[in-house]
């Protein structure tokens, strides 16, 4: 499309699991602006009604660790949300840039986790965090610190798994993509929770453990739960605890243990809260 309601698209930025992403333009307040257009089902009225009213709430959060929503509406039969427009790079690229410190990593994702915190707050789950849902904004001039945003909150798309049976046979398939296909889990299998894989309730517990992943990850440069398919992952990340850290890692044992406690298997069993 040319035109999205009021905006003007300026060209395609992404596309992901659950929509594409473009820049646009705002005229009447001469402002770029990103549009997310979510694939979903056309006929599903519920799913877009969910969609509609977290996107709502999302947008009286302001936040500076949570990318702004401007406005949700409806094209053509599918939802769509104009938010903030960052210039940046994601966590994944921002972590494999150059060699990051423990001590820069840690206070990135702090940030990441003050936004999760602030939804968490509002009621509002993320349901699929992970470093490509987390945007790290150039530095304005006279800035010395990188500022990281959350997106793309609650717009995963709920759903039941039936077939945990579904063989990745790519490293990508687990690292990268969201399996959104029907009857599949919902978000990307490396960062999900335990709760997430039996097809439980999600809540604030199930983010608190994929940023947990998402922190361990860019502390390490590997994941703490291993599985080449979805079955392996499931076993892994349902019974195991998280793997040993790699030899010569100079993270202090104090954070790893705060990590470690985030990633427990049964919810209960991590910290209390985000904000915790």
């Amino acid at each position: 499309p040319q035109q999205i309601g009021r905006y003007t698209l300026q060209g395609r930025l992404g596309q992901g699991g659950m929509g594409v992403v473009y820049a646009a333009y705002d005229p009447e307040l001469d402002r770029k602006v990103a549009i997310k257009v979510l694939f979903g089902r056309r006929d599903d009225a519920d799913e877009r009604a969910r969609v509609v009213r977290e996107a709502r709430a999302m947008a009286k959060l302001a936040h500076p660790n949570v990318v702004h929503v401007y406005e949700v509406g409806e094209h053509e039969g599918r939802v769509f949300v104009a938010m903030e427009y960052v210039r940046g790079q994601t966590l994944r690229a921002w972590c494999s840039a150059q060699p990051r410190t423990w001590r820069q990593t840690l206070a990135v994702c702090v940030q990441a986790g003050h936004g999760l915190a602030a939804a968490h707050a509002c009621g509002i789950v993320h349901r699929d965090f992970k470093p490509e849902n987390v945007m790290i904004g150039e530095r304005p001039s006279g800035v010395d610190a990188d500022r990281a945003r959350v997106l793309d909150f609650g717009l995963a798309r709920g759903g039941h798994a039936t077939d945990l049976g579904t063989t990745l046979t790519s490293e990508s398939a687990v690292s990268g993509d969201s399996l959104t296909n029907t009857g599949a889990v919902v978000g990307t299998p490396a960062y999900m929770a335990p709760e997430q894989f039996a097809s439980a309730t999600v809540d604030e517990a199930a983010d608190q453990f994929s940023f947990c992943v998402v922190l361990w990850e860019g502390l390490y440069g590997e994941r703490p739960f291993q599985g080449r398919t979805l079955v392996e992952l499931q076993r892994s990340v349902t019974h195991d605890k998280p793997r040993a850290p790699p030899p010569g890692a100079k993270v202090p044992a104090w954070l790893r243990a705060t990590i470690e406690r985030g990633l427990a298997n049964v919810p209960r069993d991590r910290w209390p809260s985000m904000q915790a």
